[in-house]
Formats: structure tokens, sequence, C-alpha cells
């Protein structure tokens, strides 16, 4: 969905890599003008990397964006969230893919 959204903020909840990540979206004059995170269980050097979406999202005034590569679950997190915020139906990846540890590259 492109633009025409109804003016307000509201507020949504999407399924990141370590849990709940919770937006608020404002729409004025039909268009998304802010994303703000609320909160967010995952880590915040893959979270921060995740935050590239929002600036995709509020340009293409749409939630089909490609995720950031490196914090793929984390970014699908926002984009459920806002897709929860503002009624979209969004099928979260995150809900069948297999998570894998954080490792540091040693064994």
């Amino acid at each position: 969905m492109q633009g025409g959204y109804q003016d307000g903020t509201y507020t949504g909840s999407g399924e990141g890599y370590s849990g709940v990540t919770k937006v608020s979206v404002t729409v004025e004059g039909g268009n998304i003008t802010a994303i703000d995170v609320v909160s967010h269980a995952d880590e915040d050097k893959f979270f921060s990397r995740a935050l590239g979406v929002i600036t995709k999202i509020i340009s293409g005034q749409s939630i089909d964006v490609d995720t950031v590569s490196g914090a793929t679950f984390s970014s699908n997190g926002i984009i459920e969230a806002v897709a929860d915020a503002l009624g979209i139906d969004f099928t979260n990846p995150n809900d069948t893919a297999v998570r894998e540890g954080h490792g540091d590259g040693r064994r």
C-alpha cells in the first residue's frame, strides 16, 4: 500500500530475533512521516543495523522493502511492527525461520 494512510499516531509490534519489537508510527497528510522504536529485545549490534529499514519504509511509503543484511530477523521485526500499527497484512518470515546463535567466530 502506498500513501493514503489515515492521519494519526499508531503503535504496533512484531517478532524480532530475541523477542518483541514495538514501534510508534506517525502519519501526516496521508503519508508515513516517522517511525520510532519504542522497545526491542534484540542485541543492539544487530538491531542498530536493522534501523535502516525505517528510512526505506518512510521513503517508499511501503513495508515492501528489503531487509538489512546481517540483521534480517531484526529488520523483519520492525517491518512486522509497522504493518501491525498500520493494519497491513504481513507474514513475518521469522515465524518459520531457524534461529542460529550469534557467535564470535571462534571455535
